[in-house]
């Protein structure tokens, strides 16, 4: 019956995409149109072996990377992500939608996306970065958890969403530079459940990588609580730390 009359308001009143405004019409279009998913490119190589930023000589770690190695071993992302100051890419549209106007039906479609482009082992658990608990209930969701649970369904993959805790309320990562990051981070991170991933290797989940210091932090404390390996996976990554703020991490 449910279904039967989604079809019908679908008639009556089509869906529109959650990017472009067009109207939803192919068959099991939700949110998102074809055309503007096909869009989503993954981020292009060559990519730093480490933080997976695009980079121009390949196999050769960034500079950030380099001079200060962050605690994750790899981070891979399923698109690339272009913010709105430098114009805004679909990616980037698509998670602001998700994110500030609380458009959640749109984790469905991009968690998709990440599953079908999940590139790390299938025996790791999914650890989301967890949002801060006033910020939680301003927004209603945690956008990290519903993309690692979108993951873990499609992928048969272990999910911990609270594992992880975010005790202390941070400063918006946007426009401090890299140590102020950092300092901002300190302490901001804790391991509730290590029995969840203890012994075994961890894939930390987010919506966006930028500098990379929200995923380094949490990947110190899931380390130190007895994780073996922390790879990070993004829904996107953006193409150089000029365009969201200053290198190396978010």
């Amino acid at each position: 019956m449910r279904r039967w009359l989604d079809g019908f308001l679908d008639v009556l009143f089509p869906a529109t995409c959650e990017v472009c405004g067009g109207p939803l019409r192919g068959p099991g279009e939700r949110s998102l149109c074809r055309a503007c998913l096909g869009t989503i490119a993954p981020p292009p190589a060559p990519l730093c072996p480490t933080c997976g930023v695009p980079v121009a000589a390949p196999a050769e770690p960034c500079p950030p990377c380099r001079s200060v190695p962050p605690a994750f071993a790899v981070a891979r992302a399923a698109g690339l992500y272009v913010p709105s100051a430098a114009g805004g890419n679909v990616l980037a549209r698509a998670v602001q939608r998700l994110k500030y106007d609380r458009r959640r039906a749109i984790a469905g479609v991009l968690g998709a996306l990440m599953a079908a482009r999940y590139p790390f082992a299938p025996d790791a658990v999914l650890v989301p970065v967890p949002l801060h608990a006033r910020r939680l209930r301003a927004r209603g969701f945690n956008q990290a958890e519903l993309l690692a649970v979108e993951v873990a369904r499609r992928r048969g993959l272990a999910v911990a969403p609270t594992a992880l805790a975010r005790p202390r309320a941070t400063t918006a990562q946007p426009g401090l530079g890299a140590a102020a990051r950092r300092q901002n981070l300190h302490d901001a991170f804790r391991v509730v459940r290590p029995d969840a991933f203890e012994g075994r290797d961890v894939v930390l989940v987010d919506d966006v990588l930028t500098t990379g210091a929200t995923a380094d932090a949490c990947a110190r404390v899931l380390r130190a609580a007895g994780a073996v390996r922390v790879a990070v996976f993004t829904l996107g990554r953006a193409p150089s730390p000029a365009l969201d703020g200053p290198p190396h991490r978010r």
